[in-house]
């Protein structure tokens, strides 16, 4: 009996050579995703996509909201403790009972006894300012006169002040040219995966093909409905993939001689390839596709074997391995 999610990752191997070879529809289909064409959006603003260091996404809205919530959120837990702190040392209380009551340590109490209401501490969305980010605006300016060259820039920041090294200016300057250079999305939002000019990658696109239909988000299956229009090959193909996948969840086996004579006949190479390999271990395949009963056990006790075989670097022979699974059992 054929095991399942085998079965199951070679069709995910078909599929990414498949995609592989169908690059230029994934990128077409992540731009209309994306709602922008590879001709439009090659200047954007910036003020809200600023670099933001070392961070490959920056989502900068985003944080920015998370941050101020979660900021408000902690001065209003540290004033409700500063009010019951107060309340108990108006009515005699030692500083001993008042930590034990409210639940905070004695330097806390001592401190909100001594300066009054705790304050929201006031800082940057990453903790501190950046070092780079008081000479942003003026490297913009001059990069909007032509300014590119990204030493030239650090030696002019360097006489207004700046001491940090070169390499925040070299990363600054890198990000804002693939700004310029891709545009940002119309909608304003962060891009994801399947809304990067480039697309993505093939076997993310497989991946998606193979997931349950209720689990892909809205977005996945947008894109796969951008991608299924752009090529038929494509739509022969998903719909081929999808079509084997309720044959394996639905024990549908009797069905695998159809869909073999679809694939083979669906001038998609992998598939093809695929389905020749299905043919030649019919038997165990249409039992894996049939029966409930599952060869879990096998696989597990195979995986073990190697585990035992690897733990003895290569100097182990067959009855060392032997003796140690038998053991073990």
């Amino acid at each position: 009996m054929a095991d399942r999610w085998h079965l199951i990752d070679n069709l995910a191997d078909g599929l990414e050579v498949f995609f592989r070879s169908k690059s230029t529809c994934l990128k077409s289909a992540a731009a209309t995703l994306a709602g922008y064409t590879e001709e439009a959006g090659q200047a954007g603003t910036l003020s809200e996509e600023i670099d933001q260091g070392k961070r490959r996404h920056p989502k900068p809205l985003l944080a920015r909201a998370r941050h101020e919530a979660a900021a408000e959120a902690g001065v209003a837990r540290r004033r409700e403790k500063y009010d019951q702190v107060c309340a108990l040392h108006a009515r005699g209380a030692g500083i001993v009972e008042i930590t034990r009551t409210v639940g905070i340590a004695k330097m806390t109490v001592y401190r909100y006894l001594r300066e009054g209401p705790p304050q929201r501490k006031r800082h940057s969305i990453h903790g501190k300012q950046r070092a780079l980010e008081p000479w942003e605006p003026y490297l913009l300016k001059r990069w909007e006169e032509g300014g590119r060259m990204a030493t030239r820039l650090w030696r002019e920041i360097q006489a207004q002040g700046y001491a940090s090294s070169l390499t925040n200016v070299q990363r600054f300057v890198r990000f804002v040219a693939a700004m310029r250079r891709e545009g940002p999305p119309k909608t304003g939002q962060p891009r994801t995966a399947l809304t990067k000019p480039h697309g993505p990658p093939p076997r993310q696109v497989a991946a998606i093909v193979l997931r349950r239909p209720e689990q892909r988000t809205d977005e996945q299956r947008a894109y796969l409905t951008h991608l299924r229009a752009a090529d038929p090959a494509i739509a022969t193909a998903t719909a081929l993939a999808e079509d084997f996948l309720v044959m394996l969840r639905r024990r549908e086996g009797a069905r695998l001689p159809a869909w073999l004579d679809a694939a083979e006949t669906s001038g998609i190479d992998e598939l093809t390839r695929f389905a020749g390999r299905l043919r030649a271990d019919h038997d165990a395949v249409q039992a894996g596709l049939t029966l409930r009963q599952r060869n879990g056990q096998t696989e597990g006790q195979i995986t073990k074997l190697k585990l035992v075989k690897r733990q003895g670097y290569g100097r182990a022979k067959v009855d060392l391995p032997r003796q140690r699974l038998l053991r073990a059992a």
